[in-house]
């Protein structure tokens, strides 16, 4: 599993096809790429990513050192599916991914990361699983980290 994590001060997400809106204030956004080797795997690792994520000392916020969770902040989480966080460019000019999670096994295992974000009390908005989104952000920092689980 592949966690791209950028701090903002806001951010909102459209799906226009279906008229959907979603928005946060400060907080970050969890870009998601599920592995395929994350099938047998995914409930531990999520279980981990539950504890850790909101303690997390990755947010700058007062004195602009990296020193803040957002559990302190009591921060805001989008989440976004994006299988291409890792895409791979075997022949220089297109891109693979290879190592994607199946659709079906991706969707399922998004899904259920979402259920546990929600079961552990996090302020949640999500993207649609496979939807064509518009996220737009007000970036803080920047501040991007990408995790690998």
């Amino acid at each position: 599993m592949r966690l791209l994590i950028q701090q903002v001060k806001s951010a909102k997400l459209d799906i226009e096809a279906d008229n959907i809106h979603r928005e946060i204030g400060r907080g970050i956004i969890i870009y998601l790429w599920i592995h395929n080797e994350d099938l047998e795997t995914y409930q531990h690792k999520i279980s981990r990513i539950m504890k850790k994520i909101p303690l997390l000392k990755c947010l700058t916020w007062e004195d602009w050192n990296i020193n803040t969770s957002l559990q302190e902040i009591d921060g805001e989480v989008l989440l976004v599916s994006n299988f291409t966080l890792y895409g791979r460019s075997m022949k220089w000019t297109k891109l693979d991914f290879v190592h994607s999670a199946p659709y079906k096994e991706a969707e399922r295992i998004y899904n259920y990361f979402i259920q546990e974000a929600k079961n552990n009390g996090r302020k949640l908005q999500t993207g649609e699983f496979w939807a064509d989104m518009i996220v737009s952000a007000v970036n803080d920092g920047p501040l991007n980290y990408v995790l690998d689980w």
